[in-house]
């Protein structure tokens, strides 16, 4: 298990190298927040290298294992947390769930998509926070259906 410093270190790395961080000063950024920032992270660019996205779904794992033990179920916030938070589960063998920051209009009307029953402990996994509010709403969202949120990553 790599120190979290070392990875932390290492992440930076590898953002830089596939340039997933965009610096605008003339032009800020808008975020989900409605914040706007010089500076843009666009994690969702790790998908796309094997060895990336590799190495981060082996932190967000370790971490889950060292911080929470044992667990039921992973829960993504969408989007971002959808796809790592898929596949730390599928690397821990746990159920995935994905959660809306509100539930849908139409169809199943659902906020929380996948199986997912009272009682059941649950690790978030988020990509990126800025005020936290998705990561809140999200966590919210699970406790109103019974769950044990034991943190998130």
């Amino acid at each position: 298990m790599i120190k979290h410093d070392d990875a932390a270190r290492q992440t930076a790395k590898f953002l830089l190298q596939i340039k997933a961080v965009k610096l605008n000063p003339d032009s800020p950024f808008t975020w989900a927040s409605g914040r706007k920032s010089p500076i843009y992270c666009d994690n969702r660019l790790t998908l796309s290298y094997p060895e990336i996205r590799t190495f981060i779904r082996q932190q967000y794992v370790d971490i889950i294992t060292e911080q929470f033990g044992e667990i039921d179920v992973i829960a993504g916030v969408a989007t971002g947390g959808i796809a790592q938070g898929a596949l730390v589960a599928q690397e821990l063998g746990k159920p995935f769930v994905y959660v809306r920051s509100e539930a849908k209009s139409h169809g199943l009307t659902n906020q929380i998509e996948g199986e997912i029953h009272e009682g059941q402990s649950v690790v978030v996994i988020e990509d990126l926070v800025s005020t936290g509010k998705s990561s809140l709403v999200a966590v919210d969202a699970l406790r109103a259906k019974g769950c044990i949120v034991k943190g998130m990553v």
